[in-house]
């Protein structure tokens, strides 16, 4: 089953629900271990790499509150799952093509 399959066939909110619990449990780490990681890979920079962290991340959620808006009003909740596929897609290629992730940096006593 692809995501397309939510596009043509689930209409009825227990699939939003289950699509927003879903998205919950696997995403909702990622901001911890996301600071951790960018903690270790900046070392003394870690203060500047943290504002500029959080900065993405509030920019990511506004701009997803905007494109989400202008996709409801302009084309309804159905197309949704295929904006999110196309979404889907270019994290991935951006994922495949990447080098090297974060490297572990030396932590300081607490």
């Amino acid at each position: 089953m692809d995501i397309s399959y939510y596009g043509r066939e689930f209409t009825h909110p227990t699939a939003v629900i289950v699509g927003v619990v879903a998205w919950g449990l696997t995403f909702g780490g990622a901001p911890t271990l996301l600071q951790t990681a960018i903690a270790d890979a900046a070392g003394d920079g870690a203060d500047v790499a943290q504002s500029m962290l959080v900065t993405v991340f509030n920019l990511a959620v506004a701009g997803g509150g905007v494109v989400g808006g202008l996709l409801l009003e302009s084309s309804g909740p159905a197309s949704f799952p295929w904006v999110l596929l196309a979404f889907a897609t270019l994290a991935f290629a951006v994922v495949g093509s990447a080098r090297a992730g974060f490297r572990p940096g030396s932590r300081g006593a607490a």
